[in-house]
């Protein structure tokens, strides 16, 4: 199924999630593998007051001193739902175009959404939001 936002799309969130493989380093220590789960939205800076205020103070932790972040929500392009391996909160490198054609690098910290009770009920799938913090490097 294709994406209503398709041809519309200005983001690019690359996460690194478990592949469920693991190695062993020096110490004895299990680590895990990770692959690349690449996740393309349309995404646009939220306006929200109450979301804004929400998370104001994981905006500022996570812009740290030197850069700075903003709120960001939109709806899902491909992937057009979640992949199960993907859990909220956490982060992916990620491209962003939101003013003049401009695309800005940086990193993405994956927000917990709820969906509509009403859509969860009908049935209908056309569209999955997201919304995320965006920290631009």
């Amino acid at each position: 199924m294709t994406s209503p936002f398709a041809q519309f799309k200005n983001a690019e969130l690359l996460f690194k999630v478990p592949d469920g493989t693991y190695t062993t380093n020096s110490a004895g220590n299990r680590i895990s593998g990770t692959k690349i789960l690449k996740i393309e939205a349309l995404l646009k800076q939220s306006k929200d007051k109450g979301d804004l205020a929400k998370y104001a103070k994981d905006i500022e932790a996570f812009a740290g001193a030197d850069s700075y972040a903003f709120l960001l929500e939109g709806y899902l392009v491909a992937p057009t739902i979640y992949p199960t391996e993907l859990e909220f909160l956490t982060e992916a490198d990620a491209t962003v175009t939101l003013l003049a054609g401009l695309p800005k690098q940086g990193r993405f910290k994956l927000l917990p959404v709820v969906d509509s009770p009403y859509l969860i009920a009908t049935e209908i799938n056309l569209t999955t939001p997201i919304k995320g913090i965006f920290r631009v490097n």
